[in-house]
């Protein structure tokens, strides 16, 4: 891994982290007030809030750390975790939306 692809890298994973954070906090505002949610749905959305940027956040740490111990080029692929999960946060919204 080059160190401009992890910059690149890290640079996406922080403002995807930020755009994270924002999809789920007005989704689930949103969601929260045009349906009844159950008290499960209610605190998976307010631990997803925290949960998915985090992720982001935690990808880029792991991604600097991969750096610094000479991890090949594959590991770039962990740039797709907070992707799917996000796709699968995404899912799961307009279920709840439905």
């Amino acid at each position: 891994m080059s160190l401009t692809a992890l910059i690149i890298g890290v640079l996406a994973q922080i403002t995807f982290a930020g755009l994270q954070g924002l999809v789920v906090v007005f989704s689930a505002a949103a969601i929260a007030n045009h349906s009844e949610l159950t008290p499960f749905q209610d605190r998976l959305l307010s631990g997803l809030m925290l949960l998915l940027p985090g992720l982001s956040l935690a990808t880029a740490g792991l991604l600097v750390v991969g750096y610094l111990s000479s991890a090949p080029w594959l590991s770039n692929f962990w740039h797709l975790l907070p992707v799917a999960a996000f796709g699968l946060y995404l899912l799961f919204a307009l279920g709840l939306s439905r």
